[in-house]
Protein backbone atom coordinates (compact mmCIF):
# COMPACT_ATOMS: atom_id res chain seq x y z
CA UNK A 1 0.00 0.00 0.00
CA UNK A 2 1.72 3.32 -1.10
CA UNK A 3 1.61 6.09 1.80
CA UNK A 4 -0.78 8.60 1.49
CA UNK A 5 0.90 12.14 0.29
CA UNK A 6 -1.09 15.27 1.73
CA UNK A 7 -0.69 18.75 -0.36
CA UNK A 8 -1.86 22.12 0.24
CA UNK A 9 -2.64 25.16 -1.75
CA UNK A 10 0.51 28.00 -1.66
CA UNK A 11 -1.24 31.09 -2.65
CA UNK A 12 1.90 33.11 -3.41
CA UNK A 13 2.80 31.09 -6.50
CA UNK A 14 -0.86 29.57 -7.46
CA UNK A 15 1.04 25.93 -7.30
CA UNK A 16 0.11 22.51 -4.22
CA UNK A 17 2.96 21.97 -2.23
CA UNK A 18 3.25 18.41 -0.26
CA UNK A 19 2.68 18.54 3.03
CA UNK A 20 5.81 17.68 5.16
CA UNK A 21 5.22 16.75 9.14
CA UNK A 22 7.90 17.36 11.25
CA UNK A 23 8.86 14.87 14.14
CA UNK A 24 8.04 17.53 16.95
CA UNK A 25 4.75 18.20 15.21
CA UNK A 26 4.10 15.02 14.98
CA UNK A 27 4.59 14.47 18.77
CA UNK A 28 2.62 16.81 19.73
CA UNK A 29 -0.14 15.67 17.72
CA UNK A 30 0.23 11.91 19.09
CA UNK A 31 0.07 13.06 23.02
CA UNK A 32 -3.20 15.25 22.14
CA UNK A 33 -4.51 12.07 21.19
CA UNK A 34 -3.62 9.79 23.65
CA UNK A 35 -4.26 12.74 26.64
CA UNK A 36 -8.18 13.18 24.97
CA UNK A 37 -8.04 9.36 24.93
CA UNK A 38 -7.33 8.88 28.34
CA UNK A 39 -9.96 11.69 29.51
CA UNK A 40 -12.63 10.09 28.07
CA UNK A 41 -11.61 6.11 29.33
CA UNK A 42 -11.22 8.10 32.70
CA UNK A 43 -14.76 9.51 32.54
CA UNK A 44 -15.69 6.22 31.39
CA UNK A 45 -14.40 4.04 34.48
CA UNK A 46 -16.23 7.03 36.56
CA UNK A 47 -19.16 6.67 35.73
CA UNK A 48 -19.10 2.74 35.68
CA UNK A 49 -18.00 2.53 39.04
CA UNK A 50 -20.10 5.12 40.73
CA UNK A 51 -23.22 6.07 38.36
CA UNK A 52 -23.50 2.44 37.11
CA UNK A 53 -22.87 0.70 40.68
CA UNK A 54 -21.24 -2.93 39.91
CA UNK A 55 -24.35 -4.89 42.12
CA UNK A 56 -21.43 -6.30 44.28
CA UNK A 57 -20.04 -3.12 45.35
CA UNK A 58 -23.23 -2.04 45.98
CA UNK A 59 -24.14 -5.20 48.69
CA UNK A 60 -20.38 -5.28 50.37
CA UNK A 61 -21.13 -1.05 50.84
CA UNK A 62 -24.33 -1.75 52.25
CA UNK A 63 -23.46 -4.52 54.23
CA UNK A 64 -20.65 -2.26 56.03
CA UNK A 65 -23.19 0.05 56.27
CA UNK A 66 -24.99 -2.10 58.64
CA UNK A 67 -21.67 -3.07 60.54
CA UNK A 68 -21.16 0.03 61.24
CA UNK A 69 -24.41 0.66 62.52
CA UNK A 70 -24.45 -2.61 64.54
CA UNK A 71 -21.09 -1.37 66.03
CA UNK A 72 -22.40 1.89 67.04
CA UNK A 73 -25.65 0.15 68.76
CA UNK A 74 -22.95 -1.89 70.53
CA UNK A 75 -21.42 0.81 71.63
CA UNK A 76 -24.29 2.40 73.72
CA UNK A 77 -25.12 -0.83 74.79
CA UNK A 78 -21.66 -0.84 76.60
CA UNK A 79 -22.15 2.42 77.66
CA UNK A 80 -24.97 1.15 79.86
CA UNK A 81 -23.04 -1.47 81.06
CA UNK A 82 -20.22 0.54 82.32
CA UNK A 83 -22.60 2.75 83.89
CA UNK A 84 -23.97 0.17 85.80
CA UNK A 85 -20.94 -1.62 86.91
CA UNK A 86 -19.24 1.52 87.82
CA UNK A 87 -22.47 2.58 90.61
CA UNK A 88 -21.96 -0.79 91.88
CA UNK A 89 -18.51 -0.58 92.56
CA UNK A 90 -19.24 2.82 94.05
CA UNK A 91 -21.30 1.32 96.16
CA UNK A 92 -19.21 -1.59 96.80
CA UNK A 93 -16.39 1.11 98.15
CA UNK A 94 -18.44 3.26 100.09
CA UNK A 95 -20.94 1.14 101.81
CA UNK A 96 -19.87 -2.58 101.74
CA UNK A 97 -16.19 -2.15 101.92
CA UNK A 98 -16.19 0.53 104.69
CA UNK A 99 -18.91 -1.71 106.49
CA UNK A 100 -16.35 -4.59 106.58
CA UNK A 101 -13.47 -2.89 107.19
CA UNK A 102 -11.82 -3.42 104.15
CA UNK A 103 -9.79 -1.08 102.12
CA UNK A 104 -11.56 0.49 98.98
CA UNK A 105 -10.22 -0.81 95.37
CA UNK A 106 -8.22 2.12 94.27
CA UNK A 107 -8.90 3.59 90.83
CA UNK A 108 -6.12 2.59 89.00
CA UNK A 109 -6.72 -1.36 90.30
CA UNK A 110 -10.36 -1.04 89.02
CA UNK A 111 -9.42 0.85 85.57
CA UNK A 112 -6.88 -1.99 85.34
CA UNK A 113 -4.11 0.13 84.65
CA UNK A 114 -5.32 1.51 80.97
CA UNK A 115 -3.50 5.03 80.59
CA UNK A 116 -4.41 5.21 76.66
CA UNK A 117 -5.11 3.58 73.92
CA UNK A 118 -1.86 3.21 72.42
CA UNK A 119 -2.26 -0.17 71.46
CA UNK A 120 -4.90 0.51 68.86
CA UNK A 121 -3.45 3.71 67.38
CA UNK A 122 -1.36 1.57 64.47
CA UNK A 123 -4.57 -0.44 63.90
CA UNK A 124 -6.32 -0.15 60.25
CA UNK A 125 -9.41 -1.35 61.98
CA UNK A 126 -12.06 1.60 62.12
CA UNK A 127 -12.10 3.51 65.22
CA UNK A 128 -15.30 2.51 66.35
CA UNK A 129 -14.73 -0.95 66.18
CA UNK A 130 -11.42 -0.26 68.06
CA UNK A 131 -13.17 1.24 70.85
CA UNK A 132 -15.50 -1.46 70.82
CA UNK A 133 -12.64 -3.74 71.63
CA UNK A 134 -11.01 -1.80 74.12
CA UNK A 135 -14.29 -1.36 76.46
CA UNK A 136 -14.93 -4.75 75.76
CA UNK A 137 -11.59 -5.94 77.63
CA UNK A 138 -11.96 -2.99 80.20
CA UNK A 139 -15.51 -4.31 81.37
CA UNK A 140 -13.60 -7.90 81.37
CA UNK A 141 -11.28 -6.83 83.80
CA UNK A 142 -13.78 -5.14 86.00
CA UNK A 143 -16.54 -7.62 86.02
CA UNK A 144 -14.01 -9.96 87.23
CA UNK A 145 -11.92 -7.30 90.12
CA UNK A 146 -15.80 -7.09 90.90
CA UNK A 147 -16.46 -10.75 91.41
CA UNK A 148 -12.84 -10.87 93.51
CA UNK A 149 -14.12 -8.21 95.77
CA UNK A 150 -17.67 -10.07 96.50
CA UNK A 151 -16.40 -12.61 97.50
CA UNK A 152 -13.72 -11.49 99.09
CA UNK A 153 -16.99 -9.69 101.06
CA UNK A 154 -18.61 -12.93 101.42
CA UNK A 155 -15.74 -14.11 103.84
CA UNK A 156 -15.90 -11.39 105.64
CA UNK A 157 -19.51 -11.29 106.26
CA UNK A 158 -19.63 -15.07 107.60
CA UNK A 159 -17.01 -13.50 110.21
CA UNK A 160 -19.22 -10.43 110.74
CA UNK A 161 -22.77 -12.48 111.14
CA UNK A 162 -24.03 -10.98 114.22
CA UNK A 163 -22.78 -7.93 113.57
CA UNK A 164 -24.39 -7.78 110.16
CA UNK A 165 -27.99 -9.21 111.69
CA UNK A 166 -28.17 -5.73 113.36
CA UNK A 167 -27.03 -3.37 111.16
CA UNK A 168 -30.36 -1.70 109.04
CA UNK A 169 -30.69 -3.63 105.67
CA UNK A 170 -33.34 -4.00 103.96
CA UNK A 171 -36.58 -1.86 102.89
CA UNK A 172 -38.97 -1.36 105.61
CA UNK A 173 -42.21 -1.27 103.31
CA UNK A 174 -42.31 -2.94 99.71
CA UNK A 175 -43.64 0.86 98.40
CA UNK A 176 -41.45 2.80 95.66
CA UNK A 177 -39.46 6.07 97.12
CA UNK A 178 -41.65 9.01 96.38
CA UNK A 179 -38.93 11.65 98.34
CA UNK A 180 -35.69 11.21 98.88
CA UNK A 181 -32.80 12.66 101.52
CA UNK A 182 -32.13 16.14 101.51
CA UNK A 183 -33.38 19.78 101.40
CA UNK A 184 -37.34 19.05 100.61
CA UNK A 185 -40.05 21.68 99.73
CA UNK A 186 -42.23 20.98 103.06
CA UNK A 187 -45.80 20.23 102.07
CA UNK A 188 -47.25 21.91 104.63
CA UNK A 189 -44.92 24.84 105.68
CA UNK A 190 -44.42 25.34 101.74
CA UNK A 191 -40.76 26.11 102.49
CA UNK A 192 -37.80 24.43 101.63
CA UNK A 193 -35.98 22.51 104.54
CA UNK A 194 -33.76 18.93 105.29
CA UNK A 195 -35.30 16.19 104.70
CA UNK A 196 -33.72 13.24 106.82
CA UNK A 197 -34.93 10.28 105.11
CA UNK A 198 -36.86 8.76 102.76
CA UNK A 199 -40.60 8.83 101.88
CA UNK A 200 -42.01 5.78 100.55
CA UNK A 201 -45.25 4.98 99.11
CA UNK A 202 -47.75 3.13 101.53
CA UNK A 203 -51.22 2.72 101.62
CA UNK A 204 -53.03 3.09 105.07
CA UNK A 205 -52.35 -0.57 106.81
CA UNK A 206 -49.15 -1.66 104.45
CA UNK A 207 -47.44 -3.63 107.10
CA UNK A 208 -43.80 -2.03 108.12
CA UNK A 209 -41.10 -4.68 109.09
CA UNK A 210 -37.76 -3.55 111.03
CA UNK A 211 -34.80 -3.33 109.04
CA UNK A 212 -32.53 -4.93 111.56
CA UNK A 213 -32.32 -6.49 114.89
CA UNK A 214 -32.69 -4.57 117.56
CA UNK A 215 -34.63 -2.99 120.90
CA UNK A 216 -37.65 -0.90 120.54
CA UNK A 217 -36.38 2.72 122.26
CA UNK A 218 -39.54 4.29 121.33
CA UNK A 219 -43.04 3.50 120.38
CA UNK A 220 -46.77 5.36 120.34
CA UNK A 221 -47.49 9.23 119.67
CA UNK A 222 -44.77 12.12 119.08
CA UNK A 223 -46.09 15.71 118.97
CA UNK A 224 -42.92 16.68 116.61
CA UNK A 225 -44.61 16.09 113.14
CA UNK A 226 -44.28 12.55 113.24
CA UNK A 227 -46.85 11.16 114.47
CA UNK A 228 -47.51 7.87 115.66
CA UNK A 229 -43.84 6.32 115.55
CA UNK A 230 -41.16 3.80 116.78
CA UNK A 231 -37.44 3.84 117.14
CA UNK A 232 -35.45 1.37 117.24
CA UNK A 233 -32.06 0.47 118.64
CA UNK A 234 -29.64 -1.96 117.05
CA UNK A 235 -26.58 -1.16 118.68
CA UNK A 236 -23.07 -1.04 116.85
CA UNK A 237 -24.40 3.09 116.92
CA UNK A 238 -27.36 2.22 114.43
CA UNK A 239 -31.00 3.66 115.23
CA UNK A 240 -33.73 3.39 112.60
CA UNK A 241 -37.11 5.99 112.67
CA UNK A 242 -40.14 4.59 111.75
CA UNK A 243 -42.93 7.59 111.17
CA UNK A 244 -46.28 8.43 110.83
CA UNK A 245 -47.85 4.98 111.20
CA UNK A 246 -51.71 3.99 111.71
CA UNK A 247 -53.18 5.19 114.94
CA UNK A 248 -53.36 1.60 116.76
CA UNK A 249 -51.49 0.49 114.22
CA UNK A 250 -48.07 0.44 116.68
CA UNK A 251 -47.51 -3.73 116.66
CA UNK A 252 -44.63 -3.30 119.27
CA UNK A 253 -43.65 -1.98 122.81
CA UNK A 254 -41.08 -0.25 124.32
CA UNK A 255 -37.84 -2.36 125.27
CA UNK A 256 -39.23 -5.01 122.87
CA UNK A 257 -36.57 -7.26 121.18
CA UNK A 258 -37.12 -7.71 117.20
CA UNK A 259 -35.56 -9.09 114.61
CA UNK A 260 -35.04 -7.99 110.87
CA UNK A 261 -38.19 -8.80 108.76
CA UNK A 262 -41.00 -8.55 112.15
CA UNK A 263 -43.83 -7.06 111.14
CA UNK A 264 -43.46 -3.82 113.71
CA UNK A 265 -46.34 -1.49 112.32
CA UNK A 266 -48.69 -0.72 109.64
CA UNK A 267 -48.38 2.32 107.65
CA UNK A 268 -50.71 5.79 108.14
CA UNK A 269 -51.35 9.39 107.35
CA UNK A 270 -50.51 11.08 111.25
CA UNK A 271 -48.90 13.93 111.90
CA UNK A 272 -47.85 16.42 109.51
CA UNK A 273 -48.56 14.55 106.71
CA UNK A 274 -49.21 14.94 102.52
CA UNK A 275 -50.61 11.65 102.24
CA UNK A 276 -50.24 8.06 103.65
CA UNK A 277 -47.24 7.02 103.30
CA UNK A 278 -44.05 5.91 105.39
CA UNK A 279 -41.31 8.24 106.59
CA UNK A 280 -37.91 6.35 107.38
CA UNK A 281 -34.88 7.37 108.96
CA UNK A 282 -31.21 5.85 109.39
CA UNK A 283 -29.17 7.56 112.61
CA UNK A 284 -25.55 6.22 113.06
CA UNK A 285 -23.52 7.42 115.59
CA UNK A 286 -26.00 10.29 116.49
CA UNK A 287 -25.87 11.82 112.76
CA UNK A 288 -29.19 11.30 110.95
CA UNK A 289 -27.69 9.27 107.07
CA UNK A 290 -29.50 9.21 103.98
CA UNK A 291 -30.71 5.22 103.81
CA UNK A 292 -30.12 4.73 100.15
CA UNK A 293 -27.37 2.87 100.96
CA UNK A 294 -28.53 0.42 103.47
CA UNK A 295 -30.65 -1.42 101.24
CA UNK A 296 -28.82 -4.23 100.20
CA UNK A 297 -29.61 -7.93 102.10
CA UNK A 298 -32.78 -8.72 99.94
CA UNK A 299 -31.82 -7.03 96.71
CA UNK A 300 -29.71 -7.85 93.90
CA UNK A 301 -27.09 -5.40 92.57
CA UNK A 302 -29.12 -4.81 89.24
CA UNK A 303 -32.42 -4.58 92.01
CA UNK A 304 -29.83 -1.82 94.27
CA UNK A 305 -29.01 -0.17 90.83
CA UNK A 306 -32.12 0.33 89.74
CA UNK A 307 -33.96 1.72 92.95
CA UNK A 308 -30.61 4.28 92.83
CA UNK A 309 -32.27 5.29 89.65
CA UNK A 310 -35.82 5.75 90.66
CA UNK A 311 -34.73 7.57 94.01
CA UNK A 312 -32.19 9.90 91.60
CA UNK A 313 -36.04 10.47 89.63
CA UNK A 314 -37.60 11.82 92.74
CA UNK A 315 -34.93 13.82 94.26
CA UNK A 316 -36.09 17.47 93.50
CA UNK A 317 -39.85 16.51 94.20
CA UNK A 318 -41.46 18.00 97.40
CA UNK A 319 -41.52 15.52 100.36
CA UNK A 320 -44.69 13.89 102.01
CA UNK A 321 -43.66 15.63 105.62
Amino acid sequence: MSKKIHYYYDPEDCSFKEVRTSPLAFVRKLSSHLFFSACFAAVGLYAYLYLFDDPKMAMLRNENKGLVGKIDENLLKISRLESSLDQLHQKDNEFYRALLNREPISSGVWNGGVGGSADYQSSTEPINLQEAEKRIKLLEHKIQRQDASYSELFKEVSKNEERLTHIPAIKPVPGRIVSTYGKRKHPIFKVVKMHYGLDFQARIGTPVYATGDGVVVKAGKSYGGYGYQIEIDHGFGFTTKYAHLKKNGVKVKKGQKVKRGDVIALSGNTGLSKGPHLHYEIIKDGHKIDPIDYFYANMSPQQIVQLRKEAEAVKDNESMD
